[in-house]
């Protein structure tokens, strides 16, 4: 299983061998380190090897987004960007990132995943009025993930080795 480390502010990490040249990242925002280990996992068993972006402070996610304070000589983020949310965030809760999110032009338009820890949370019907696309509960299964990714038509945002691989057109 990935180790994921908590204090750090961001961590860019690879599943699989993916590669920079991916054109689609993800964007995990989860505080909890064993959450998002989990979360990894999954990715790793689904052979998901887009750039993975670990953000564990829900309140630099504009920062990271727009590449502003510490994030200023990190190089753009894709367009296709995927962010998967926790709603379970300490500090700036899971909704106040999704409003910040999908307040701001430039950032409305990235697909957001809400994770949350049952569908009963409040915060899941709060979430869908704020604009996510989807909800999993966690702990995530690989089933429920690759669900819904099919059910947002999302799936040519993930990239698995032989996808890569195929010859272009």
């Amino acid at each position: 299983m990935p180790s994921v480390h908590a204090g750090l502010h961001c961590r860019t990490l690879m599943t699989n061998g993916g590669n920079a040249g991916v054109k689609t990242d993800i964007l995990l925002v989860d505080d909890n380190p064993a959450d998002a280990a989990l979360i990894l996992n999954v990715l790793k068993k689904a052979n998901i090897i887009n750039r993975i972006h670990l953000l564990a402070e829900g309140g630099e996610i504009m920062e990271f987004l727009f590449r502003k304070g510490r994030y200023h000589d990190a190089s753009p983020l894709p367009a296709e960007t995927l962010i998967l949310l926790s709603l379970n965030l300490t500090g700036l809760s899971g909704l106040d990132v999704l409003r910040k999110i999908k307040g701001d032009e430039r950032s409305r338009n990235y697909p957001i995943i809400v994770l949350a820890s049952s569908q009963k949370d409040r915060g899941v019907m709060e979430s869908y009025k704020m604009g996510a696309n989807a909800c999993i509960v966690q702990p995530i299964e690989l089933s429920k993930f690759i669900e819904a990714v099919a059910e947002l038509r999302l799936g040519w945002m993930l990239i698995t080795p032989e996808e890569r691989e195929k010859p272009g057109p």
